[in-house]
């Protein structure tokens, strides 16, 4: 661009323009360009007097200085309808000119245009570029602006990976399209604090990816307190990214549209497949301080991608931002749709929130809760649809779930959700999932003990942490974490006094755990579905949860110390089992207040209380079981106030030693 510059020529037909020298008062192109150089430019044929003739044209030119010529590379618009126009004898003047488009396209900030040339700006906005824009869109990136504008109506074709080094905030919706060379690599790699990605639109239109070695991904962080919103981001095989190379906080991914994403593996019909558990994800952040909110990710129809919204700690760099380690997440507002093998998930997250989302189409779960410490599932809506022959990720065994709570979950609780698995195959509504045996361990060091239950550690890590397991030298069985100040660490069992080496072990069976108020509805076809289940876990609290149409047990418990299940109004579908099953725990249990029916096959029971130790079974309310309550090698129970209806076997074994039955009544 210059000003004043306005020549004439004589030039006929449809070639290069021989230019003749200034109308008065203007400049020539041989003052402002150099050889090469590409302008664009607008030429009119004149009379004798000056006067227009009708014959025009606007477009790109390339000026050279052999012959002081500008051809006519790119005609924009015409006379001649678009083409070249064929200049009769006479006059005909030239001058620099700014095209009708360009100032549609006009902005009050940096665009990616600045680093283009005119030609690679006519290509861009051509919707089928062909040029590579890849050096001109990093040069944009490097250019050092606070904002950078990506223009409506531009379709950027990029053949390699790019970085952003400084803070920018990147805007505007034109298209990045990434067509080669970002098969193992994120597209955009973000190494600067406080970046932006705001109404950007990113696609991957040849589906680059692999099954192994580095990931794919659209936008990459390796940074802190990173933003995406507003944006669009279609067919990449992990749409963002927060990178797990160090614990990075504080990122607001909120809005945006997350599009058909590809994954890694086999599919529903390869039952011995191990790809794809690696990659394949819409959102995931490998780190803390994340706020997910307002988002829509689907998978593409066919794929077989991991997960939509992936939350998950790092333990091992908790130091690099202490305080804060994976604190505070939340993933609330979401709608995670398609065959992703689970919708949502958090991982070794502490006190965040899975709240009020939507999630449809998963191959394993809806919801998973991988050993997260005083974490919240609430007001979520799962609609499970998996096909019965479906053996997506079979190699792995997975749990078929609307939620799952899997390890050493500790003091999270699971409330006022919705699981609809009536449309498909799933194992369990709700399954609290420990694990019989721990195989995560944290830390080991030297401490201070002083014969209390107080143990002082030699130094501050941050990876010991409320709910583990502590072993060593004089520390006894089943002792864990209660509480921590500092480089003092509260047990709850008294340490020998001494300095041993201790461990600190991630609990694999779950803690006090709750799961109340949440309406879970089974497939009626699906002969082995579980209301809720609960398996390795101590003082779990299930309670005022509604189940219908269970096909096996209504709630299961295998292996929970000290349960409490109450107020539950559980409806089985023909069951052959129970409607409330304790087995292989000899701790006491409280099961009051609970309604069951539909339990009605032959060998059903309302409620098996196995093995107990203590504990009370009141108020409980059987219908048509035909064992109403067995309390098979119970002992020191007190079973009051139940009531059964339809039952031929009524409260049996319940002669162990200090039983006490009293109210009990049948019809």
């Amino acid at each position: 661009m210059a000003d004043r510059v306005w020549e004439t020529t004589t030039t006929t037909g449809t070639g290069a323009l021989s230019l003749a020298g200034t109308v008065p008062g203007y400049v020539t192109f041989s003052s402002v360009c150099s050889n090469g150089d590409t302008c664009y430019y607008a030429l009119q044929s004149v009379d004798g007097v000056g006067n227009p003739t009708g014959a025009w044209e606007v477009g790109v030119g390339t000026y050279n200085t052999s012959g002081n010529t500008l051809s006519r590379t790119t005609v924009l618009a015409s006379s001649n309808g678009g083409a070249l126009v064929s200049l009769a004898t006479g006059t005909t003047q030239v001058w620099l000119d700014f095209p009708a488009f360009l100032g549609n396209k006009v902005v009050d900030t940096p665009t990616i245009f600045d680093s283009m040339t005119p030609a690679m700006r006519l290509d861009a906005l051509s919707g089928a570029p062909a040029l590579d824009h890849t050096a001109a869109v990093q040069a944009a990136f490097n250019s050092g602006v606070s904002t950078l504008t990506v223009p409506s109506g531009a379709v950027f074709r990029l053949t390699g990976p790019l970085t952003i080094s400084n803070k920018m905030r990147l805007t505007g919706n034109g298209e990045l399209r990434f067509v080669s060379g970002v098969v193992g690599s994120a597209c955009i790699t973000v190494s600067a604090d406080y970046c932006e990605f705001d109404n950007i639109y990113m696609t991957n239109p040849n589906l680059l990816q692999q099954q192994t070695g580095n990931r794919m991904s659209a936008i990459t962080f390796l940074a802190n307190y990173g933003k995406v919103v507003n944006s669009t981001i279609r067919w990449f095989q992990h749409g963002v990214v927060v990178e797990s190379s160090g614990e990075f906080h504080d990122f607001v991914i909120s809005n945006n549209k997350i599009l058909d994403c590809i994954g890694a593996g086999d599919g529903p019909s390869n039952t011995t497949s191990t790809n794809g558990e690696d990659r394949g994800d819409g959102i995931t952040v490998w780190g803390c301080c994340a706020t997910i909110t307002g988002n829509l990710v689907t998978a593409m129809a066919g794929q077989d991608c991991r997960v939509g919204i992936h939350q998950e700690g790092l333990p091992n760099y908790h130091g690099n931002n202490y305080p804060y380690q994976e604190n505070l997440a939340t993933i609330s507002g979401n709608v995670v749709r398609g065959s992703f093998r689970r919708s949502i998930v958090f991982e070794s997250v502490y006190n965040g929130a899975i709240t009020g989302n939507v999630c449809q189409g998963a191959t394993w779960g809806g919801i998973e809760s991988i050993r997260n410490i005083c974490c919240t599932i609430s007001g979520n809506t799962i609609l499970y649809t998996r096909a019965a022959n479906d053996q997506t990720g079979a190699a792995f065994a997975p749990i078929h779930a609307g939620i799952n709570l899997y390890g050493g979950n500790i003091d999270c609780v699971v409330t006022g959700n919705a699981v609809d698995t009536s449309r498909g195959f799933a194992d369990v509504g709700i399954d609290l999932q420990g694990l019989n045996t721990n195989n995560q361990t944290q830390v080991t060091q030297t401490v201070t003990a002083n014969g209390t239950s107080t143990i002082v550690l030699s130094a501050i890590d941050p990876r010991v942490v409320v709910g583990e397991l502590v072993t060593g030298t004089g520390v006894p069985a089943n002792t864990f974490v209660l509480s921590i100040n500092g480089a003092n660490v509260i047990l709850n069992n008294v340490v020998t006094t001494g300095t041993p080496s201790v461990t600190f072990t991630l609990y694999d069976r779950g803690q006090n755990n709750v799961v109340t108020n949440n309406n879970v509805l089974c497939n009626g076809a699906n002969a082995n579905t579980i209301g809720i289940a609960a398996s390795y876990q101590d003082s779990a609290v299930i309670n005022a949860n509604a189940v219908r149409q269970a096909t096996t047990y209504g709630i299961s418990c295998y292996d929970v110390s000290y349960p409490v299940i109450n107020g539950n109004n559980l409806v089985g579908f023909k069951s052959p089992n129970a409607g409330v099953q304790l087995n292989s725990n000899a701790t006491s249990a409280v099961v009051v207040g609970n309604l069951i029916t539909g339990f009605t096959a032959a060998g059903a029971v309302g409620i098996q209380c196995y093995g107990r130790v203590g504990g009370v079974v009141s108020s409980n309310y059987v219908n048509g079981s035909p064992t109403d309550i067995d309390f098979y090698n119970s002992t020191n129970l007190v079973a009051t106030g139940n009531n059964s209806v339809g039952a031929t076997s009524h409260y049996v074994n319940g002669g162990g030693t200090g039983m006490t039955l009293a109210n009990n009544t049948y019809s």
